[in-house]
């Protein structure tokens, strides 16, 4: 009864493990595969998430990155997008910890109902111009809410 019983227990630990580790990765799978039907082919797709200490980071971000465990505050370092006039750029927009905004008022885009944590917007819009252009939050999100910008670069 007692070997039965363990075989039944390990059973339901192995399971238990699969499940939290499998369910992560299998929606994050899922999550990248429906993103990239709503995408057309050829699109120049750009990451970008907003955190109030870090400003915008380009990528998805991870735990420890936004973990600072009172260490001093990190410097912030604003992301830079190059691209090609002509191209059709989509930018996956997401939250770490606030409610951001965000602004890219040269090519008219302003999103003024906010990207909430752990929701993904996207926008997407075609380089018709050259230049170097700025992007930001517009919408107070904490102390620094200054650092919360970037560079966009169309080339010829």
């Amino acid at each position: 009864m007692r070997f039965a019983q363990k075989k039944i227990d390990i059973f339901f630990l192995l399971l238990l493990i699969s499940v939290t580790i499998g369910l992560p990765i299998g929606i994050r799978a899922y999550n990248d595969h429906l993103w990239q039907e709503k995408i057309p082919a050829g699109t120049r797709k750009f990451t970008l998430t907003g955190h109030t200490k870090k400003g915008w980071i380009v990528g998805e971000v991870q735990a420890h990155d936004i973990i600072a465990l009172g260490l001093k505050k990190p410097p912030v370092e604003r992301p830079v997008i190059e691209i090609s006039k002509g191209d059709r750029v989509v930018l996956k927009l997401k939250s770490s910890d606030v409610v951001h905004g965000f602004s890219l008022k040269d090519f008219g885009i302003f999103i003024t109902n906010g990207i909430q944590p752990g929701k993904t917007v996207l926008v997407s819009f075609i380089a018709d111009k050259t230049g170097t252009f700025t992007f930001s939050c517009n919408a107070i999100c904490g102390d620094n809410h200054e650092n919360m910008q970037g560079t966009l670069i169309v080339r010829a």
